[in-house]
This record gives C-alpha cells, sequence and structure tokens, in this order.
C-alpha cells in the first residue's frame, strides 16, 4: 500500500482535451471522524461534457474511457494511496509498532455536464439519476479503502514481535496482505454492480 492504486467503474473510453475542475473535500463532513491513526485526504476533480443534449452526453459517456494506472477504464474513477508511517519500539526483548499512522489519499473523478441548465426538467432529471449512480459507486470504492485503511490499522497496532528485525517482516506481510484483499475488494464492487447507463439509454432526453 505504499502505491498509487486505481479503481474504475463501468465500461467507457477516452475523452480528450477535456476541462478538469478539482476541490477538496474534508472527509468528516462525508463519512464521519476517521480512527486516530487514520488521517484521510478526499478531494473531486470534474471533467466536463461539452454536449448540448441528453442524448448526447449518453452517446459521449458510452465511449468515454478515463486515463488511470492499469486495469479497466471508466466514466467514473477513484484513485486512492495508503500510506503507513511507524516506528518500532523495543520493550524487555519484544518489539511493538508505535506512532502509527495511515495516510490516506482519495481522489473521485466524476463527469459533469454544463448544458443540464438549459435542457428541459425531464432531461434534467434523467441526467441526475446517472449522475448519482455513477458518484454513488464511487463513493462506494472510497468507502471500502477508508474501511479497509481503519482495519489495517487495527491490526498493524497490535503487532508484537521478538526482535525489531521480525517486527519490520511482518509489518511487511500484513500490509501487502491488506493490498490484496482491498483489491479484490474493489475488483468484486465492479463485478457486482451492473452497467448504470442503461438507465440513461432507455429515458435518453430529446434534441
Amino acid at each position: 500500500m505504499s502505491g498509487l492504486v486505481v479503481r474504475r467503474s463501468l465500461t467507457i473510453g477516452a475523452l480528450v482535451g477535456l476541462a478538469f475542475m478539482t476541490q477538496g473535500i474534508p472527509l468528516w463532513a462525508q463519512i464521519g471522524e476517521p480512527d486516530d491513526m487514520v488521517r484521510v485526504e478526499l478531494s473531486e476533480a470534474f471533467y466536463v461534457l461539452p454536449d448540448s443534449s441528453l442524448s448526447d452526453v449518453i452517446s459521449r459517456l458510452n465511449h468515454t474511457r478515463l486515463p488511470g494506472a492499469g486495469g479497466q477504464m471508466s466514466q467514473g474513477l477513484t484513485e486512492y494511496h495508503i500510506r503507513p508511517t511507524w516506528r518500532p519500539i523495543g520493550v524487555g526483548g519484544r518489539c511493538r509498532v508505535s506512532d502509527l499512522t495511515l495516510t490516506v489519499q482519495v481522489r473521485i473523478t466524476l463527469p459533469s455536464w454544463p448544458g443540464e441548465a438549459l435542457r428541459p426538467e425531464e432531461e434534467r432529471a434523467s441526467w441526475r439519476v446517472i449522475e448519482d449512480a455513477i458518484r454513488s459507486h464511487e463513493y462506494r470504492h472510497r468507502d471500502l479503502t477508508v474501511h479497509a485503511a481503519r482495519s489495517l490499522a487495527r491490526d498493524l497496532s497490535a503487532l508484537e514481535t521478538r526482535g525489531c528485525r521480525a517486527l519490520e517482516q511482518v509489518f511487511a506481510g500484513e500490509v501487502a496482505l491488506a493490498d490484496a484483499r482491498l483489491e479484490e475488494a474493489h475488483a468484486q464492487l465492479d463485478q457486482d454492480t451492473p452497467e448504470r447507463l442503461s438507465i440513461g439509454r432507455r429515458t435518453g432526453g430529446r434534441r
């Protein structure tokens, strides 16, 4: 969990030359105060859909791939980086974890359609369904990541071995195992999520 891991949802293609907007969000306002050992930094970025009608928006989304670091690409993107910092402390021949902090950086990229304001209410309502589905899915990836970090923090803080060299090895093994489990959980979430833009295709707006 020392590197950047990218999660995506849906099956969509690459938008070239689109404008991006970004903003920071305090996590406590989203899902409650984190555990003392886990520090979460959340930000949102938006790519702009320049289309004038909902049908064009849906067509563009169905051919959209947000670039990421490997794996499938999608209309929504969740990037996360979990970085543990700590120091070993030896007492009476035993060694335990001290001063543990897990910094969790999560960046969620979502679509934005400025033309929505000029369209009929029927199209705006359909767009909100699509937008909410993409946002909800990406935030479930966020929740999985934060939950995994909190569980890992509890496991790491309880580690104790005979000698600090052994502790470093056990610590690294716990982090690697948690990383693999989190990757599986993200993949399972994507697998269990139906293709959300089918809603948009059924209710596509008129020009």
